[in-house]
């Protein structure tokens, strides 16, 4: 959409732009086709996806932005990787006790070790240079988000699964923390070695650890362990001058301090029905922006477009316009249309 770059970079910097923008993920065969001039977006048509969602939102990040062929992958290391039309489900990997997980990532770690000092040409690296190329089907005029490395709490717990991962915490959480370290150095020469014409404004750090009720850790262990380590990384970042929006589901009310003060410029995506205020949440940090928000979980299936936009109205009013509107976490295919175009509606009439 027009002016959709400027929109957005006006929100990040604490200003009014022209009207609310909007920032999701649209894994929706529905609003696909409505932004594609009628046509379905078919399997694997990753830059007809991207055309669209640029027609139809201001910004977005790495995802999978076209329906998948369903399959069955057998990964390398043994498990499975599932694929569905919009969801990838991938199993864990199993040690059959806290002693092999040890042992396995001791090894791991000291190879990791001796190329920890070795500089990283990231305008080389493929992952990079494939967001790049991604960036560019979405055209000049839009939001996209550059998917940084960063501590990858989420990467350790989701490779053994969350109640594996508890036990290891509890019997070997030097090697947990071991590995966090390695994550962040990595991350930080990672930022350092960005080449000069890096064209991205803002980066996405994706670290899922909450749950609906509350931090899936110890909040005292994240202070000590997580947050330090965020916050090299997110320091790292602004010092190449790049935002940073920071990505976790659930009820981070506890932990929102440790988030902010790390230096997260935004927070997504508000999960609003795990308890996240956002007028609550704007009084205790006004200085944060907030992408998503507008609920997911009912309103979007289930409520009518007239609920839609009331919402809208009131998580831009609840936040003095310090938001990117959008859902609690991705307008999946359950979504109907009307309700999505209700919530665009609403916020491009939105005006300050």
């Amino acid at each position: 959409m027009q002016g959709s770059l400027e929109r957005v970079r006006r929100v990040m910097a604490g200003e009014k732009p022209d009207r609310a923008p909007l920032f999701d993920l649209l894994p929706n065969d529905a609003v696909l086709r409505q932004f594609n001039r009628g046509a379905p977006v078919e399997v694997g048509d990753d830059r007809s996806a991207a055309r669209a969602i640029a027609a139809a939102i201001d910004g977005s990040r790495q995802s999978q932005y076209s329906p998948a062929e369903a399959r069955t992958e057998h990964l390398p290391g043994g498990g499975e990787k599932r694929v569905e039309r919009w969801t990838i489900w991938e199993g864990t990997k199993s040690y059959s006790s806290s002693e092999e997980y040890r042992e396995v990532k001791e090894r791991e770690i000291a190879e990791r070790r001796r190329s920890v000092s070795e500089p990283i040409k990231t305008g080389e690296d493929g992952y990079y240079l494939g967001l790049r190329e991604v960036r560019s089907w979405f055209g000049d005029d839009f939001y996209f988000l550059l998917g940084c490395p960063s501590p990858s709490l989420m990467g350790i717990w989701w490779e053994v699964g969350l109640e594996e991962f508890s036990y290891y915490l509890y019997d070997c959480e030097e090697v947990i923390v071991e590995q966090l370290e390695l994550n962040t150095e990595r991350a930080c020469r990672w930022i350092e070695g960005l080449p000069a014409d890096d064209p991205f404004e803002a980066v996405f750090i994706g670290e899922d650890i909450a749950f609906k009720t509350g931090p899936m850790m110890r909040v005292d262990w994240l202070e000590r362990e997580y947050f330090p380590r965020l916050a090299r990384v997110i320091e790292a970042l602004h010092g190449r001058g790049k935002k940073v929006v920071f990505h976790s589901d659930g009820n981070l009310n506890a932990i929102m301090d440790g988030l902010v003060e790390a230096g997260s410029d935004a927070l997504n995506p508000v999960e609003i029905m795990a308890g996240m205020d956002l007028a609550d949440l704007h009084r205790r940090y006004p200085r944060l922006v907030f992408a998503g928000g507008i609920d997911v979980s009912h309103l979007l299936p289930f409520g009518t477009p007239q609920q839609v936009r009331e919402a809208v109205v009131k998580a831009i009013e609840d936040t003095e316009g310090q938001i990117l509107v959008g859902s609690s976490t991705e307008v999946l295919d359950a979504v109907p249309l009307g309700n999505f175009l209700a919530m665009r509606e609403a916020a491009m009439g939105y005006g300050f």
